[in-house]
Formats: C-alpha cells, structure tokens, sequence
C-alpha cells in the first residue's frame, strides 16, 4: 500500500508540486490558510484538513512548502509545533527556500524526538512545479532521502543529495543568485540593443546560437515581448533568495557585487509595487531608466 503524504502549503508552487504527488498515486491530504487554494486538489482525490495538526495526524511523510523561514520556523517549532507533535519514526520535509539556519534548527529538535527530517528546496517555477520536472536539493541523511526518494520523484526528475542540513538551503541560494543575475545581463544587454535599433528577437535569435545563450533568453519570447509578467515566481521571493545568499556570504567572508546588483533591480520593481509579478518584470525597470518604450507584438 502507498505511503500516505500530507502537504500543507498549496499555493503557486506547492499547488502543482501537490497535484504530481497525488497523480503519482499517493493518498494524500492537504491544508493551506487560504482555503480555495485546496479546492482543485481536493476534486482531484485528496482530503481536505482544517489545519496543519490534522495532517501531521493523518500521513506517514508530512510536506511543508511555505513563503520564507519565519512561516516554516512558526509551523514546526513551539510546544504545539509539527516537530513537537509528530510521532517518532515520522518524515517531515520542509521544500521550502530558507535560511540554512532554518532547516539546522529543525534538524536538531527532529532528530532529539526521533522524527526524521529533510530539506528540500526546488528550481525550476511553476512551469518546473506543473510538468514535474523540478530540480530538488535535499540536505539531510542519505538514507532518509532514500525513504523520501519515491515521494520526491513525483516532482521532479533531478534529486541531489548536497550535503547535510542547511546545504539544501545554501544550494538553492547560489543558484537562484546565478539566475537572477544571468536574467539582470541579458536585460541590460537587451536594453542596449533595443535603443541602438536592434529588434528583440533578432537579439533572441542570435544569442541563443552565440556564446551569450542561456536559460535566461527564453524570458525574451515569453514574457518581455509580450509584456506577460504574470508569475512565475514573483520579485519578492527571488529578493527573499538573494537576500539569502547574501547572508550566506556574509557569514562566510566571501565578497560578493552582481548579487547586490541583481538585488537593487528587485528592489526597485518592489518599489514601484510589482512584487507579486513575475521576475522578468524588471525588465520594465530597466526599460524606464534607459527611456526606451517598448512595443508589444
């Protein structure tokens, strides 16, 4: 019989994350505090909860994907805490991006109670999220992740095992700052070509056959061409994440400058209240400081 799977924390990403569990064929039930999060889960076969202590009672692996570490730190810990309340022998996975001193802290309480646990944050967005592809970096014990792995599998095809507790975190942070500051180059370089008269995606085209190619020009022809900066994932959670990183840095005495950068461009489209959009709006950030007035096709 299939391990039963709780999941709270159904919203952008975890909805989907959620969804390719449940199709997977694991009996699963969900809670989120916004209740019409859970109703497209819930049509789909899983039992609704009405709080996060009915599904800790009711699953052998229990999953939390929730905004930043003050929310996770808020569920797990405390006397009426998912770590104080789960049964020993239970699995707690926390895929949500922290800090890496949040999954040490929970580490250490699970592992007094005899409760195992895992970090394991994910790449890839909603688009990752809904076509099961994600991208996991798991810090923990190798063989609890041996346990997880099934579970895991469901949502995404790449699984690291990085390191003990914390690395999970500190990998997700370095690669989100990679991201961020790949996607902040090719906008500026976008930007210069646009007000020289060059056409977007003559830009797209060349470079995806060139040197300068990455991940990050696919944001061309999807979003900053037509002007769709529906998330995604949202500015204010990748300024979370490169907030994260340059903690990290800081604490190890690593210098560190395109991750400031890349920051200051989220910070601005914050400003300007586009925090809820996707992150390739910043791009109209850029386009303001440059005067250029973009057409959409």
């Amino acid at each position: 019989m299939a391990v039963t799977v709780g999941f709270i924390g159904v919203g952008n990403m975890g909805n989907p994350m959620a969804g390719n569990v449940l199709k997977a064929g694991f009996p699963m039930m969900v809670f989120d505090r916004h209740g019409p999060a859970m109703d497209n889960l819930v049509k789909a076969g899983a039992k609704h909860a009405n709080s996060a202590q009915e599904v800790l009672e009711n699953c052998e692996i229990l999953i939390t994907c929730l905004p930043a570490s003050p929310d996770v730190e808020s569920i797990y810990l405390g006397e009426t805490g998912l770590v104080e309340l789960a049964k020993p022998g239970m699995l707690l996975i926390d895929m949500s991006s922290v800090l890496p001193s949040t999954p040490r802290k929970l580490s250490e309480r699970a592992i007094a109670r005899g409760v195992q646990f895992l970090e394991a944050p994910v790449s890839g967005g909603v688009t990752g999220a809904q076509a099961a592809t994600l991208a996991i970096m798991v810090g923990g014990e190798a063989s609890v992740l041996e346990r997880a792995r099934p579970v895991l599998k469901a949502m995404g095809t790449n699984i690291f095992h990085v390191g003990t507790y914390g690395a999970g975190n500190t990998m997700k942070a370095i690669n989100n700052m990679m991201s961020s500051v790949n996607s902040h180059a090719m906008m500026e370089g976008l930007a210069v070509g646009l007000k020289s008269g060059l056409d977007a995606m003559v830009i797209y085209d060349v470079c995806k056959a060139s040197s300068g190619g990455s991940k990050a020009l696919e944001r061309i022809p999807r979003a900053i061409v037509p002007r769709n900066f529906e998330p995604g994932f949202k500015v204010q959670l990748m300024n979370k994440d490169l907030e994260t990183f340059n903690t990290i840095a800081k604490e190890l005495h690593v210098p560190v400058s395109f991750s400031n950068m890349s920051q200051h461009y989220h910070q601005a489209a914050m400003a300007a209240g586009l925090a809820d959009k996707d992150t390739s709006v910043c791009m109209t950030i850029i386009e303001q400081l440059a005067a250029i007035k973009p057409t959409k096709r």
